[in-house]
């Protein structure tokens, strides 16, 4: 039983991770587009991480487009992410910080692209973690 609940764990991250994929495909990193303000893309970044630090997917997944809401339940999100806080410990700080931006040629859509390095008590975790114009959360990827 324990074995097919994390397969199915499994199969959600990657479905979530290839939505992810999939809307950024055709992207290259590049330059943030003027669309974006970089302190507002950096807070709202700052924000998805202390949700994922205070175990608050709910509002994580809230703050999406309609994609990734569709795409993982709270449960899910949990099954994938407490492992993760579990093994690094406390929350200490950021450590690095990298805003890009992104664009798909075939859509002409603009992402916001933050990768955060998160320091923690017994390891670290990387943040990606993107926005859409709208400023809505189209990717969250850990690792």
């Amino acid at each position: 039983m324990r074995t097919q609940t994390r397969s199915i764990i499994y199969r959600t991250i990657t479905c979530v991770m290839i939505i992810g994929a999939l809307l950024l495909t055709g992207c290259a990193q590049q330059e943030l587009s003027e669309q974006f303000d970089e302190e507002t893309v950096e807070a709202q970044a700052l924000k998805c991480v202390e949700l994922f630090n205070e175990k608050d997917y709910q509002t994580l997944i809230d703050m999406g487009d309609e994609t990734l809401q569709n795409a993982i339940t709270e449960e899910k999100f949990a099954e994938a992410s407490d492992p993760y806080l579990e093994k690094c410990g406390t929350f200490s700080e950021i450590e690095k910080t990298i805003i890009f931006g992104s664009s798909n040629k075939s859509t002409n859509m603009e992402y916001a692209c933050v990768v955060m390095i998160g320091n923690y008590e017994n390891g670290k975790i990387q943040f990606t973690i993107s926005f859409d114009q709208d400023m809505k959360l189209v990717q969250f990827v850990i690792k």
